[in-house]
C-alpha cells in the first residue's frame, strides 16, 4: 500500500489556511497551534534578523532536541514557511498570572515541575536561550520547552545554563511584579535539583549585570506598564544575591 503524503493531511490543509504567525486550530477534537514564518517590515529586519533564519533554527532545534530526548513538542505536520504542534497546556505564564482554575497548591506543584524539568535540561547539558515562563508549558505534570528562536548550541555550557535560570526568574520577576510562593517553591526546587555549579553561574552573571539597575533607574519609577521588567531588574539582582 502506497504511504499517504502528510502534505495532504487534513490537519496540513487546515495549518496552510492559517495567516496569523501563531494560529490556534482544532482537528479531530484536539488543539494544535500553527507557526508560521514572521513576515516583517524592513524596519524590522533590520532590529530583529532575518525571520527566515529564526524561523529555520526553531524548526531544526525541535527536530534536534527531540532526537535528543528533551522535553518538546512533536512538529505533527510541516510546510516550508509553517510547522504545527499540539496543544501541551497552559504557560507557567497564564498559571502565575491567575488565567487558570488552579488553586495555590497546583499552581505551586507547576512550577516545582517547571524548576525540575529545566534543571534536567541543563543536565542534558542544553540550554533553553530564553525560557520565559510563556514557552514553558504544564499539563498534569507534563512540562515541555516551546520556542526556541533563541537556541543556540554554543550557548549549551554551564554559562548558559546560568543565563537561563537568571532570564527564568527575571521573567516571573517581571510578571508577577514581586517574589511569589510559586517562584519561591521554583527558586528551591531548582537549586536542590541543580546539575552541578548552576545556581553560581546564574548569581555570576547577576553580579556582573548590576550596572542595569543604576542605568534604568529613571524608566524603573515610571508607572506605564512597559516600565515592569526594568522594575525587576532590581528584584532579580535581590533574588541572585542570597
Amino acid at each position: 500500500m502506497a504511504e499517504t503524503d502528510p502534505s495532504d493531511s487534513p490537519l496540513t490543509a487546515k495549518a496552510q489556511s492559517c495567516t496569523a504567525r501563531v494560529s490556534r486550530i482544532e482537528h479531530e477534537g484536539r488543539a494544535y497551534w500553527v507557526k508560521r514564518q514572521e513576515k516583517l517590515s524592513l524596519r524590522f529586519r533590520l532590529q530583529k534578523g532575518a525571520a527566515d533564519s529564526a524561523f529555520e533554527r526553531e524548526r531544526t532545534a525541535l527536530h534536534d532536541l527531540a532526537r535528543a530526548g528533551a522535553p518538546v513538542p512533536e512538529i505533527v505536520a510541516e510546510g516550508p514557511a509553517f510547522f504545527v504542534i499540539p496543544d501541551l497546556g497552559p504557560s507557567l505564564d497564564a498559571i502565575l498570572r491567575g488565567q487558570t482554575d488552579m488553586d495555590s497548591a497546583q499552581r505551586q506543584r507547576a512550577f516545582v515541575d517547571g524548576a525540575k524539568a529545566l534543571a534536567g535540561l541543563h543536565a542534558q547539558n542544553l540550554s533553553h536561550g530564553r525560557p520565559s515562563l510563556k514557552d514553558i508549558c504544564w499539563d498534569n505534570g507534563r512540562v515541555t520547552f516551546i520556542d526556541f528562536e533563541n537556541y543556540d548550541p554554543r550557548r549549551n555550557t554551564l554559562r548558559g545554563h546560568g543565563r537561563d535560570v537568571v532570564m527564568f526568574f527575571f521573567n516571573g520577576l517581571a510578571v508577577a511584579g514581586r517574589p511569589t510562593p510559586e517562584l519561591e517553591i521554583a527558586r528551591d526546587t531548582y537549586r536542590a535539583h541543580d546539575p552541578g555549579g548552576v545556581w553560581e553561574a546564574a548569581q555570576s552573571l547577576a553580579r556582573r549585570l548590576r550596572w542595569t539597575n543604576w542605568l534604568t533607574k529613571p524608566i524603573q519609577m515610571r508607572r506605564e506598564g512597559k516600565a515592569k521588567e526594568f522594575k525587576a531588574i532590581p528584584l532579580t539582582l535581590a533574588w541572585f544575591a542570597e
